[in-house]
């Protein structure tokens, strides 16, 4: 077996010695030594995490000790008696003058809806406000009042209840938050019925404007002028004083001749007097009349707009030469037409 010799020689005086050692007895002694250096390094790491670990746990649970504390103890707990009751009352303040404020708010719109409906003259509203409170108990509250007598359904109202809008706070001074929420419906739902009426009386005015005659019959891309006006006149035939029922408007032949305003054609033909004519309603009793005109362009029962065509200008029938005969007609008596000729 190969033996190892191993020399120890001291750095002062001393004996030199030697150590004698076979090859299995240094590889047990170098193993035994690698495994005391592994088994220290590793205890030493071990410790070294743990101690970490520790740390954090510690951290940690400090960390959940501050955010439960919160959750655990309500703030007014660290708070005496006489500041608690100061921070009670300014809220409940506070929340009174919002409560006063929005009354305030609502009264003023109540007021300006209600002068509205009076210049507007728009009609009654049909609820009343103990139809918007909702869960009204019959139990609840009092009732009282003098007998009396039914009024029957032709009594009178007062002019004020014709166009006063229903109201759940009017005149009271502190009411709940629940009657403040139900007077905030009730006017909404009111400028919605306003809008609603507004849009159908702008419709229903503008019907009236389109039907009403207000324009120049005979065609403005052509010179016209007024041969004669309403009202009494010497005939052009007999030369003796006669009344002139219409408007007559000369221009050369073939002008257009337009409606006046929208209406039905009830009439488009010949008349021994009139000649060729149109006759349109117009509804509410207004009838116009185009007479003399060369040829008509309409027909019986079609509805034209304003300034639709209804014939060319000519001079049939009684007729001395080329105009129109127009007339305007209300429940069939004739009228000035220059009074509605505003454009």
């Amino acid at each position: 077996m190969k033996r190892w010799t191993v020399m120890l020689i001291p750095h002062g005086q001393g004996n030199t010695r030697s150590l004698n050692l076979y090859s299995m007895q240094l590889y047990v002694l170098v193993s035994a030594f690698a495994v005391l250096a592994f088994t220290a390094a590793y205890t030493y790491q071990s410790a070294r995490i743990a101690s970490k670990d520790v740390e954090r746990l510690e951290r940690e649970k400090r960390a959940l000790g501050a955010m439960a504390a919160p959750l655990t103890q309500h703030p007014t707990a660290i708070l005496a008696d006489d500041e608690r009751l100061t921070i009670e009352q300014k809220v409940r303040e506070e929340y009174e003058g919002r409560m006063v404020a929005i009354t305030s708010e609502l009264s003023e719109l109540y007021d300006v809806e209600k002068n509205f409906r009076k210049n507007n003259g728009l009609p009654p509203r049909t609820k009343t406000p103990a139809e918007f409170v909702e869960n009204v108990s019959a139990e609840q509250g009092g009732k009282g009042g003098p007998p009396g007598s039914d009024p029957g359904d032709d009594a009178p109202l007062a002019n004020d209840a014709l166009v006063r809008p229903p109201s759940v706070i009017d005149g009271l001074a502190n009411p709940s938050a629940d009657l403040i929420v139900q007077e905030i419906n009730i006017r909404t739902e009111s400028l919605r019925e306003y809008n609603e009426l507004y849009l159908a009386a702008s419709q229903a005015k503008k019907e009236e404007i389109d039907r009403t005659p207000g324009i120049w019959p005979v065609s403005r891309t052509k010179r016209s002028i007024v041969t004669s006006r309403f009202g009494h006149r010497k005939d052009p035939f007999t030369r003796d004083l006669s009344f002139h029922d219409g408007l007559d408007i000369g221009a050369p032949y073939g002008t257009s001749i337009i409606a006046t305003g929208k209406g039905t054609v009830i009439s488009s033909g010949w008349d021994k007097y009139l000649g060729n004519h149109v006759r349109i309603d117009h509804g509410a009793g207004m009838v116009t009349v185009y007479g003399h005109m060369q040829k008509t362009t309409v027909s019986v029962g079609e509805l034209v707009e304003k300034g639709t065509e209804v014939g060319k200008l000519g001079s049939t029938g009684r007729s001395t030469g080329a105009h129109l005969h127009y007339e305007v007609r209300i429940n069939g008596k004739s009228v000035d037409p220059e009074r509605y000729l505003v454009e």
